[in-house]
């Protein structure tokens, strides 16, 4: 399986033409100038000092992302930030771009309710919060003019993507844990979650995404060992971000092959899209997909 994964996914890049993706040059954050209640290291004092400077960096790398749509001459007004759990990336932006008016959509009441005090506590106005589901259509606000995710697990990555395309704004896009998508299965943010879904529906995100994967010779069977292998994270003594470590060398193959379709199928729908990597210290999980619609 691993022979077979590598062999495709090999095929499959070359015909991408894709390259190691653009390590992002995050604009440095004057922290100071944001609210302790916007601030994910002030407020992470569950995952401790560590989690709170990769979710800075998380942080950034979305502003600077984001910073540049808005000074491309597009018209962003209202960013959605999808799976914002209790509210990391859209406090601090809405911080950050106070110009912008942001919503916050996340499955768990419970990360809304914490979220809805920390916006309380803040004084900002320019960002709210509201429980719902990624896939679910009536979540997408009509006047949305940007999507964001962080870290979303699954299909809930792909279902972002789809409501962007379908809406044809620019998405701006963390992928977490591919492997967890599976046909007919996960259908919220992560497993934990999983039992809020009452509705069970046909799963609507086909696999490979992209035509240029399937013509690579990547089947469903293919596809979905190579997102298992895409989401070994290590194991002790063993760096999964490590270039020279031999045993992460496949799982980042598969794990780039998997980001790679998801920017193939957003291109093949007429988006530019751009692939990029978080500066160091951002986490295992710093591949980031940036999309925006060609003007039709």
């Amino acid at each position: 399986m691993r022979r077979e994964v590598e062999g495709l996914a090999r095929a499959f890049l070359a015909r991408a033409g894709t390259e190691t993706a653009t390590k992002t040059k995050a604009e440095a954050v004057d922290w100071t100038r944001v609210p302790s209640e916007a601030d994910p290291l002030d407020k992470n004092a569950k995952g401790g000092e560590a989690r709170g400077l990769r979710k800075r960096n998380q942080v950034a790398t979305f502003a600077t992302h984001l910073r540049s749509l808005v000074a491309s001459g597009r018209d962003v007004r209202t960013v959605v930030d999808f799976g914002c759990g209790t509210g990391s990336v859209v406090m601090a932006c809405a911080a950050l771009f106070p110009q912008l008016k942001f919503v916050g959509i996340d499955l768990n009441p419970v990360s809304i309710d914490i979220l809805n005090r920390r916006i309380a506590e803040s004084g900002m106005t320019n960002v709210s919060a509201r429980v719902g589901l990624i896939e679910e259509s009536e979540t997408t606000l009509d006047d949305a003019d940007v999507a964001l995710a962080l870290h979303v697990c699954g299909e809930a990555t792909d279902f972002v993507m789809d409501q962007a395309i379908e809406r044809r704004i620019p998405f701006i896009i963390a992928p977490c844990c591919v492997g967890k998508v599976q046909k007919g299965g996960m259908r919220s943010l992560n497993r934990m979650r999983n039992d809020l879904i009452s509705i069970e529906k046909p799963n609507s995100i086909e696999r490979p995404r992209s035509r240029l994967m399937r013509a690579a010779g990547f089947d469903f069977e293919s596809y979905m060992n190579a997102a298992a292998l895409a989401d070994w994270s290590g194991h002790q003594g063993v760096d999964p971000t490590d270039a020279n470590e031999p045993l992460a060398r496949l799982p980042r193959l598969a794990k780039t092959a998997i980001e790679t379709d998801r920017g193939a199928f957003a291109r093949e729908n007429n988006y530019e899209v751009s692939m990029f990597k978080m500066p160091a210290q951002s986490g295992i999980r710093d591949d980031v997909i940036v999309g925006v619609p060609h003007h039709s």
